[in-house]
């Protein structure tokens, strides 16, 4: 597939430069990032929510972090929970299960953009398959996500954080 239909009309019709990054078959964004050598910090994964009254929300965030649903909820003034997984069916069918793109607009979906992205010199998102990334400079993405909210969403590290907290290093990098 390499890039799902909806987000390639969507960055066409909007002139927005990216390149493909190709690595093995992967499962998460975490996975991708260490396949193609990249800083998982710089990996956007996308986290689908629905609040109590039926709206949908997509978290983008590190593909090294937790998503704090804590932080989602006082920054939205809602309550939000995780979407099924048949439902990431119905709302993403161009994409490959677990391989949704971190990028609301194509999707008509709102989105709420973790700080950290904003602030990193390239960006990476899924394509939607699980074999290739698309890399976005610094004022590409911006211009990209630049009405999306915003704030600090992310949680605790993933991967191993007791060796993080011995030797002080983010092995994720």
């Amino acid at each position: 597939m390499a890039i799902a239909i909806t987000l390639k009309e969507y960055l066409d019709k909007n002139n927005t430069h990216y390149d493909f990054i190709k690595h093995r078959t992967t499962v998460t964004a975490l996975d991708s990032s260490r396949a193609a050598h990249l800083p998982a910090k710089q990996v956007s994964k996308a986290v689908i929510l629905e609040s109590d009254n039926g709206d949908y929300l997509m978290a983008s965030l590190p593909a090294n972090s937790r998503l704090s649903l804590t932080e989602v909820n006082n920054i939205t003034g809602q309550h939000y929970k995780l979407v099924s997984e048949e439902k990431l069916l119905e709302l993403f069918p161009d994409c490959t299960v677990g391989a949704i793109p971190a990028m609301g607009n194509p999707y008509h979906m709102k989105m709420l953009v973790d700080d950290s992205l904003l602030a990193a010199e390239d960006v990476y998102i899924e394509s939607g398959d699980h074999q290739n990334l698309l890399k976005f400079e610094h004022h590409d993405y911006a211009n990209l996500v630049a009405k999306m909210s915003h704030g600090n969403i992310r949680g605790a590290n993933l991967g191993a954080p007791r060796i993080w907290e011995r030797t002080g290093r983010d092995w994720s990098i």
